[in-house]
């Protein structure tokens, strides 16, 4: 298995094998911006699949992460609103 590092441009990824500085080089000088995460796979169709795969869930996890504080304060409304109603 080999380890590879991504190169984004605006939303073409390329995936290059961590030990080929050539093609790394190349990307650079192309205006491409090394991504922070590396992937050990077969190829680099493989390695794209799984860093597509972990870029999906870090959105997910934001996701998640921004809307459970949101909800709670809309459940504490709702609540708050309903013992009022009750109380008066």
């Amino acid at each position: 298995m080999k380890d590879f590092i991504f190169f984004k441009k605006g939303t073409q990824i390329s995936a290059v094998e961590k030990r080929n500085a050539e093609a790394a080089t190349l990307l650079k000088e192309q205006g491409y911006e090394q991504q922070f995460e590396e992937v050990t796979a077969l190829d680099a169709a493989s390695a794209l699949m799984r860093f597509n795969d972990i870029k999906k869930e870090e959105d997910l996890n934001w996701y998640a992460f921004a809307m459970g504080p949101a909800f709670t304060i809309l459940i504490v409304i709702v609540l708050g609103i309903l013992a009022y109603w009750f109380v008066r």
